[in-house]
């Protein structure tokens, strides 16, 4: 009976209790390298990244955005949101020369908040919470060049929600997680001997099934600045 609830949605809003965080993808060089970002775009995205070992990184990620200045303004219920989100994870990588690849796989936990209608709080618009976790495994190929960086990052999401409250109560979600399709491209502009970069990235969300009872964010964008200590600074060819 709980799990048709779930399917009874009724869609009606398309303001976003999902939204997917910015991609981290660091194309380490080397062992020692440590690297972080601060993005903005469907909210603010800090990431952090270090090189343990010649293939083994670790990061770190945080997502956070509030909207709710008028939270009980029906006419701009749409505009309504708040997300708050933190992850780690660890991964492999090689770097050959100009190409190298990547895979990390890690886990977060987060909430977001927004209106929405849903079954078991009958067929009134509602502003609801929902609490989440979610695991990742998120492949990475990309083109390390001295003024310019380019990552093609597929990343697959498993997302469980595990409640969705309101002002009143509290709805306990059993469920089965939904998986995400994440893919992304990420560009980073290399500056002062690539210890500081612009960076900017554009992704896509979608569920790999149709059954959602809740709405998600399925474009994101984010630009920013971020910085890295102890990369390889690569020599120019002799016949440059």
């Amino acid at each position: 009976m709980k799990n048709l609830m779930l399917f009874l949605l009724v869609a009606s809003s398309c303001a976003p209790v999902y939204v997917p965080n910015a991609r981290n993808s660091p194309l380490f060089t080397k062992a020692g390298e440590l690297q972080g970002s601060v993005q903005f775009g469907n909210g603010l995205d800090l990431q952090g990244a270090v090189s343990v070992t010649k293939h083994i990184g670790l990061m770190a990620n945080y997502s956070y955005a509030d909207r709710k200045s008028n939270p009980y303004d029906t006419d701009n219920l749409d505009e309504y949101h708040y997300h708050n989100f933190f992850e780690g994870g660890v991964g492999y990588y090689e770097n050959q020369g100009n190409w190298c690849y990547e895979i990390f796989a890690g886990y977060g936990k987060g909430e977001g908040a927004s209106y929405d209608t849903y079954a078991w709080w009958g067929s009134q618009s509602e502003r609801a919470t929902g609490k989440y976790e979610r695991y990742f495994i998120q492949p990475a190929f990309g083109l390390n060049k001295n003024i310019m960086h380019v990552s093609f990052v597929p990343r697959i999401s498993i997302v469980n929600f595990t409640e969705f409250s309101n002002d009143l109560v509290t709805y306990p979600i059993d469920d089965n997680p939904r998986v995400f399709i994440e893919p992304a491209v990420i560009g980073r502009v290399n500056l002062m001997e690539n210890h500081l970069f612009f960076v900017f990235q554009a992704g896509v969300s979608f569920p790999a099934t149709s059954n959602l009872y809740y709405e998600y964010r399925p474009f994101q964008f984010s630009t920013g600045m971020g910085f890295r200590f102890g990369g390889l600074k690569k020599e120019p060819l002799p016949d440059q």
